[in-house]
């Protein structure tokens, strides 16, 4: 992030854009992604057994292969991989903090910029320009320390072990 070469009007207005535009539109992409991930894997794990129940209530003796036989393993199979991704990647509560975050830092444009009408002296805008750089800190961190509580270091050693 670019700091405002001095403390006016005009570089708050550019540091406030960068915020917008590095962090708060990132998060937004994120939060968008992680939604239609979900989405796609909620509804293939919905669908795989309704479709699989369809697909073979349609089949009789003559028409049973190993054609049929594959499918009606496959889409289950499909159904089941996607709800486990679900669970073990938590991709719901990643949705949900890439959510927070995108909120989060449309909050600190919006305060930002109805701050900075208020600014009249070189000291207002100092301050209010500390004061951005401070909760752009807090949010990082908090979207940091929340992401990594979610994925600890022993991720796949732990799901390994509650297997057991």
């Amino acid at each position: 992030m670019t700091e405002p070469v001095s403390n006016d009007s005009a570089s708050l207005k550019v540091f406030i854009k960068e915020i917008h535009k590095n962090y708060e539109i990132w998060y937004a992409k994120t939060c968008r992604l992680n939604y239609r991930i979900w989405y796609s894997l909620q509804l293939i794990s919905l669908l795989s057994g309704f479709l699989t129940s369809i697909f073979i209530a349609y089949q009789d003796k003559d028409s049973w292969t190993e054609t049929t036989r594959l499918i009606s393993v496959l889409i289950p199979l499909f159904g089941s991989l996607a709800g486990t991704l679900i669970l073990q990647f938590k991709i719901f509560e990643t949705w949900k903090l890439r959510e927070e975050g995108r909120i989060s830092f449309q909050n600190l444009v919006n305060y930002s910029n109805s701050q900075l009408l208020k600014c009249k002296s070189q000291d207002d805008f100092q301050k209010l320009f500390e004061e951005i750089t401070l909760k752009t800190n807090e949010i990082e961190n908090e979207q940091s320390n929340k992401f990594f509580a979610l994925y600890g270091s022993n991720f796949i050693a732990s799901f390994a072990l509650e297997k057991k």
